[in-house]
């Protein structure tokens, strides 16, 4: 298939190419600062449908997966016309162009979109987003349903792993702190299903591959505590646990709102996939065994 990946250079569009690459397709990397050596590589801005118009227009991909997005909670809270241009208003664009070229789109949502208040949502669930982040990714949804005409959407939480050293995740995050014999304060009353990258870019792919259609879960299958994610992740890596310091929601000085319970239930996903999603020690392991010689903590 010819695969058009937007966000080449984030966490989860980089595992997305690689492996795209690695099952034969041929696969064109979007991306915005950060050039990537992988792929088709373009340099282009999601938020002028000029661009994104020429582009799918001539490279007619059978696939696009959008993985670019405005995440940085707090900043989308203090600079919305940004989250929404590049949360909502570019995704409605590549639904319409999508459908223009008859691509098939994948869209990656997130957790965010529900309001925090029971945990464990399934994807009958209605969204009720409670910061603008939230409410941005929701607006895309709604723009790939009503625009795009073959699509789905891929809703996943707390994506970590190994990637490009320019941005930190969790768990890098806290891998690095750790090793430096930092204390660090984690959250003990906000619950996420976080979801390994690797594990999240195979189950991307077979929908690709399979042209999969509606809205699916596709997250880690372990409900934790950010803590307890924290002590799990500093055990596999044979690191200090006793600098993990336990912190609550109310201590933090966000600008946003954060859902106190935005798990995802995943049965739906383990139930249509061949690649299952991972419980949370199982991912881990894999994090441990995924190459990282070249990660410097110190970036």
């Amino acid at each position: 298939m010819r695969i058009l990946v937007t966000g080449a250079s984030g966490l989860l569009g980089n595992k997305v190419i690689k492996l795209a690459l690695k099952r034969g397709h041929e696969v064109y990397s979007i991306y915005k600062e950060h050039p990537i050596s992988i792929g088709k590589s373009i340099k282009l801005d999601i938020t002028s449908y000029r661009e994104l118009h020429d582009v799918i227009s001539r490279i007619k991909p059978d696939v696009i997966i959008h993985t670019a997005a405005y995440t940085d909670v707090d900043g989308c809270e203090m600079n919305k016309d940004l989250a929404w241009k590049v949360n909502a208003e570019a995704t409605k664009h590549i639904a319409i162009i999508s459908a223009k070229v008859s691509s098939y789109l994948i869209y990656i949502s997130t957790d965010y979109v529900f309001d925090g208040s029971k945990g464990l949502y399934s994807e009958e669930d209605i969204p009720n987003p409670i910061s603008y982040y939230g409410y941005t990714k929701q607006k895309g949804e709604e723009f790939v349903r009503e625009y795009a005409k073959e699509w789905c959407i891929a809703r996943t939480s707390v994506i970590y792993g190994w990637g490009l050293h320019h941005k930190m995740n969790f768990a890098t995050w806290l891998i690095s702190n750790l090793k430096q014999g930092k204390e660090v304060k984690v959250l003990i009353d906000q619950y996420v299903s976080p979801t390994l990258n690797i594990n999240l870019a195979q189950m991307i792919l077979e929908m690709a591959e399979r042209r999969l259609s509606g809205i699916l879960h596709t997250a880690g299958r372990t409900r934790v505590s950010r803590f307890m994610f924290a002590l799990s992740l500093a055990e596999t890596f044979g690191l200090n646990v006793s600098l993990i310091k336990p912190a609550k929601m109310e201590e933090m000085n966000w600008k946003a709102k954060r859902p106190k319970d935005s798990s995802l239930n995943v049965n739906k996903a383990i139930s249509m996939l061949k690649t299952k999603p991972l419980e949370l020690h199982e991912a881990l392991k894999a994090m441990r065994r995924d190459n990282h010689e070249s990660w410097d903590f110190h970036t």
